[in-house]
Parts: structure tokens; C-alpha cells; sequence
């Protein structure tokens, strides 16, 4: 899995410029003056690198883009992990190119070569992974940045002051034999310097990691380092066999009589008080009288008297009465 730790700086910048290391006069702490071996100008190592006369450290290794891009390079120095400590690729950094290998594990310690460029807020996240790949014992460790001179030689003068309690100028010159460009800039070596200086007043350095353990075959088919010398020989001789074995000492003594028995038992305690009242009294009264009185009163009177009386009487006398005879007219 690719890991990144991407920290912005707060303007872009251009990428680093190769630098050539000036000769000066340092002082050991022994108190001894030295004078740091001067490179010749344009030379430089062309092939990524790593402390051939150091075991607790050959496993890192310090290169360039042009190491970092190389396939059969990573391989064949059994390259597994990979800190780049230069800036994103949008703003010109060099891109992580196997990113996507699973045999290749990245972090990205985004940083410019700039004097101004503070590293505190880089080197928590730069030690985790060197100790990972210390921890982890698959493979070695490539720290790059563009031209392999300032950035990831400080990050890795880092790691050797805080976790081999090392001294800058040590540092510098353990680099050098491998690495003739190695010369990290003005503000980055006061950075370094100033971490020696709290580091040793405050007694903040790491524990110091053991020494790894050799793998017995590399891990992506690269060239194995130099296996440790031979064993030393085998054990001596077996010794005379063990003497025999000696009489049986005396039979264990009587066992001692027994002790007094235990005392009586002490009299009963006074009997528990008498117990208290029932819980209580019943829950209540009943719920409560009837519902209520009936419904009410019949619906009513009957619906009326009947309905009225007969119609009527008959419905008349008969026609009239019978018309009075005509009378007849005298004769005359």
C-alpha cells in the first residue's frame, strides 16, 4: 500500500540544484579540529549508494530520480521501500513511478530544497517509515529526492542522530564515503545541527533499533549483500558420564501429634425482633357506586289518540220532500 505524508510548503519552489560541498573545519567531539574532505567540482557518485562499513545501517541506501525510476537498479539492490522526499509531481517533485507494484512500499515526505524549508514538520513521518523498513526485514530502502544531494541526505542524517546517536559532522562524513555529492543545504545542516544539540540536552533519543537479521534469499531476485562469516566450530567433546547415583538419605521423622482441639462454640445471639406489620392495608374502597340510575324513563306516551272521529254523518236526508199534487181548474 502507498503511503503518503503530502506537507505543502507555502509557495512553491523549484526543484533542488546540485551544490558542491566546501571545505571546512569542524570539530569532533573529541575536541579534535578535522577538516571535511573537499569533493572536486562536478564529481559526484553516479549509482545510488549505501554504508558499506556500517551493518546497523547498509540496508538504507541514497539516490536520485534517475535511481528511483529504474526498475532493474531497484532490483537488483533489493529495493522494497521507497522515500521520496521531494515535492508532489504537480509541482514538479518526481513522480512515485511503481506506485502501483505491490512489491514496492512509498511515502512521500513533500519538501523543497530550500534553506527556509522547515524539517521538524517532516521527521516524525520520515523515522515511522524507516522503521518500518527495519522492523520489517524484506528488503532495503531507497531515500531519493531529485539529485540525491541535500533533501534525502538529511533525512537520512536524521534518523542516524536520533536513533545511533550520532554527530552531524559523523553523519556527514559517513555519507560522504558513498555518496561524494551528499551536502545537505546551510539551513537544513543548522536544522540538524540544532536537533543534535536538543537531542543530547534533553537526552530524546530513540532506543537503538538491533541490528537487522540477513534474509536468506532476496525478495524481487536482487543481489544478495555478503553473508556474515563462518560459524565457529562445534562444541568440544562430551564430558565423563554423570557419577552414579548416591544412597538414599534417612527416612523422613514421626509426624508431631496433633494440637489441641478448637474451642466450644459461643452462645446463640438474642433471637431476631418480631417481624413488622402486613405491607399494608388493601389497595382502596371499591371502584365506585353503580354506573348510574336506568337509562331514563319510558320513550314516551302512547304516539296519540286515534286518528279522528268517523268521517262524518250520512251524507245528507233523502232528496226532499215529496212536491204537493197540482190542483184542478174549475170548469166553467
Amino acid at each position: 500500500m502507498p503511503e503518503e505524508a503530502e506537507i505543502a510548503p507555502e509557495e512553491p519552489v523549484a526543484e533542488e540544484k546540485e551544490t558542491v560541498a566546501e571545505e571546512k573545519e569542524t570539530t569532533a567531539e573529541d575536541g579534535t579540529k578535522q577538516k571535511e574532505k573537499k569533493p572536486k567540482k562536478g564529481e559526484k557518485t553516479a549509482i545510488m549508494g549505501t554504508f558499506v562499513d556500517n551493518e546497523e545501517l547498509d540496508w538504507i541506501y541514497i539516490g536520485d530520480a534517475d535511481d528511483a525510476k529504474d526498475l532493474d537498479r531497484l532490483k537488483k539492490f533489493n529495493i522494497r521501500y521507497i522515500l521520496n522526499c521531494t515535492m508532489p509531481r504537480q509541482f514538479g517533485g518526481v513522480m512515485n513511478y511503481f506506485e502501483k507494484d505491490k512489491n514496492f512500499d512509498y511515502c512521500r515526505v513533500a519538501m523543497a530544497d530550500n534553506a527556509t524549508e522547515p524539517l521538524s514538520t517532516r521527521l516524525q513521518v520520515a523515522w515511522d517509515f524507516f522503521e518500518k523498513a527495519h522492523t520489517r526485514e524484506d528488503g532495503n530502502m531507497l531515500v531519493h529526492c531529485q539529485q540525491g544531494v541535500s533533501r534525502s541526505v538529511s533525512m537520512v542524517i536524521s534518523y542516524m542522530i536520533k536513533y545511533y546517536k550520532f554527530s552531524f559532522d559523523d553523519c556527514k562524513a559517513a555519507c560522504l564515503k558513498f555518496r561524494k555529492q551528499a551536502n545537505p543545504n546551510e539551513g537544513f545542516e543548522q536544522q540538524l545541527r540544532d536537533l543534535e544539540a536538543q537531542l543530547r540536552k534533553t537526552n530524546g533519543f530513540e532506543k537503538k533499533p538491533p541490528s537487522r537479521k540477513r534474509a536468506a534469499s532476496t525478495q524481487m531476485g536482487g543481489v544478495q549483500k555478503a553473508a556474515r562469516g563462518p560459524s565457529g566450530p562445534a562444541s568440544g567433546p562430551a564430558g565423563p558420564p554423570r557419577g552414579p547415583v548416591g544412597p538414599a538419605g534417612p527416612p523422613r521423622g514421626p509426624v508431631g501429634p496433633a494440637g489441641p482441639p478448637r474451642g466450644p462454640v459461643g452462645p446463640a445471639g438474642p433471637p431476631r425482633g418480631p417481624a413488622g406489620p402486613a405491607v399494608g392495608p388493601a389497595v382502596g374502597p371499591s371502584v365506585g357506586p353503580a354506573v348510574g340510575p336506568s337509562v331514563g324513563p319510558s320513550v314516551g306516551p302512547s304516539v296519540g289518540p286515534s286518528v279522528g272521529p268517523s268521517l262524518g254523518p250520512s251524507v245528507g236526508p233523502a232528496v226532499g220532500p215529496a212536491m204537493p199534487p197540482k190542483s184542478k181548474k174549475n170548469k166553467a
